[in-house]
């Protein structure tokens, strides 16, 4: 106890060291929440395609046909692979976001790695709001076949959500790259020193 009790007393005195111990800190918070975001996106989109009634799927999917009564195990799988795809290079983007604060936490804060690792994240969400509308009509397809009618419907749904994803993505990914480029230039000026 008293250790932490002189590390605390000599950090007051160092305000960058106060900073320093404030992201890393924050820095493992974030690694651990953009670890349990993937996670829990994962289940919440297993749960929504085994337990949700096939009136709301049609909703959702931008279907104005009538639903069957019940959708398959088969293809309410089907339907939940489909959907995975833009959800899972959100998840691997999440993944990215983890090691870049993992890096942060470690206190390697300007290095290659971790801007490697935030533009990984930026590509991500820049895949993920981009698959998004390609999986959404893919899955008003799929759902179309089964109503009772025969009807085959194709709905595509862009919005606003993906233009802004889109535009995040791209600033996040010019200054990864800017970050990337200081940390090579800061590498090769450490091999002349």
């Amino acid at each position: 106890m008293a250790s932490s009790g002189i590390c605390v007393t000599a950090r007051q005195d160092d305000p960058r060291a106060i900073r320093l111990d404030r992201v890393r800190r924050r820095s493992e918070l974030m690694a651990t929440a953009s670890m349990a975001v993937a996670f829990l996106l994962a289940m919440a989109m297993l749960l929504y395609w085994c337990l949700t009634p096939a009136s709301t799927l049609f909703r959702h999917a931008g279907l104005l046909l009538h639903p069957p009564a019940e959708i398959g195990f088969a293809m309410r799988f089907a339907a939940f692979a489909i959907a995975m795809i833009p959800l899972g290079a959100l998840i691997v983007g999440l993944l990215s976001a983890r090691r870049c604060f993992g890096c942060f936490a470690a206190g390697r804060i300007f290095s290659a790695d971790a801007a490697r690792s935030l533009r990984g994240f930026a590509l991500g969400v820049a895949a993920a709001a981009l698959l998004k509308p390609v999986a959404g009509s893919i899955l008003s397809l799929l759902l179309s076949s089964l109503s009772p009618a025969h009807t085959r419907a194709l709905a595509l749904n862009l919005g606003s959500d993906t233009v802004l994803s889109l535009l995040f993505a791209g600033m996040v990914a010019i200054i990864a790259g800017v970050l990337v480029e200081a940390a090579d230039v800061a590498a090769e000026n450490d091999q002349f020193v």
